[in-house]
């Protein structure tokens, strides 16, 4: 995925200059969030056959903590930044492989495995659309720290990796006039040589006179990542989540 993704994320920066609607005054915005997503999916080891998230694995619902900052300017040719940190960790006891893992074989109960998946996302965007209705448009440069392991009865196989994965970003909202009530939808997302990645929040929320904020949702995300450090990885997780903020 290496110098294909290099050469994809410098034509996406390029692509973003010929945006020039930006914010009328300086603003700044941090906030915090609370995820239960539920996993579903697969993943192989080499060439060996793939294990079920939920029927193998027995991965449990997760239960996570999103953190973002928002940085808006109205300085020409400059893309407005996010910065989002969400730490994603799934765990499963007493399964049992389907196929063998590593040094861990199939067919034998009491497997305990685990899958992280830590993100840092970065996004570089514009706003096309300021009223009402806003619609921000960039991409999101998104790095992952990946972590598979399964052990059972001391054998255990760890995989870990990193990679940068750039996104096509998009943002949209609807404002209720005079009411501070509030819906939109992020999606960041890119398909490319067999592997993609797709990370959707809908939202609905509040935001008083004072820049003090909440929010509610369902966030998804999709992994379809393929050899990456020995491992096969296809991977959805979707659930809500409730926000607060503060918009200075």
């Amino acid at each position: 995925m290496g110098n294909n993704m290099k050469k994809l994320l410098s034509a996406l920066m390029l692509s973003l200059f010929p945006f020039g609607a930006q914010a009328d005054f300086v603003g700044f915005a941090v906030g915090a969030a609370y995820w239960n997503p539920s996993p579903s999916g697969e993943v192989s080891y080499q060439n060996y056959g793939s294990n079920d998230f939920e029927d193998d694995l027995r991965l449990e619902d997760a239960k996570e903590n999103v953190l973002w900052a928002v940085l808006e300017h109205p300085l020409p040719m400059l893309p407005n930044v996010k910065l989002v940190r969400t730490s994603l960790g799934l765990e499963g006891d007493d399964g049992t492989l389907q196929a063998t893992f590593g040094n861990v074989n199939s067919g034998l109960p009491g497997v305990d495995s685990s899958i992280t998946l830590d993100q840092t996302d970065l996004m570089l965007y514009y706003e096309v659309l300021d009223n009402w209705v806003t619609l921000d448009l960039g991409i999101d440069v998104k790095l992952i720290d990946g972590t598979a392991q399964v052990s059972r009865q001391g054998k255990s196989t760890r995989e870990s990796d990193s990679v940068t994965i750039p996104l096509l970003y998009g943002n949209a909202m609807v404002e209720l006039p005079f009411t501070g009530f509030f819906a939109g939808l992020e999606a960041a997302m890119l398909s490319l040589e067999g592997n993609s990645v797709s990370d959707v929040t809908a939202r609905v929320g509040y935001e008083s006179n004072i820049g003090l904020g909440a929010m509610a949702g369902l966030r998804r995300q999709s992994f379809k990542l393929e050899d990456v450090d020995n491992v096969d990885l296809d991977l959805t997780v979707s659930g809500p989540f409730v926000a607060v903020y503060y918009h200075f």
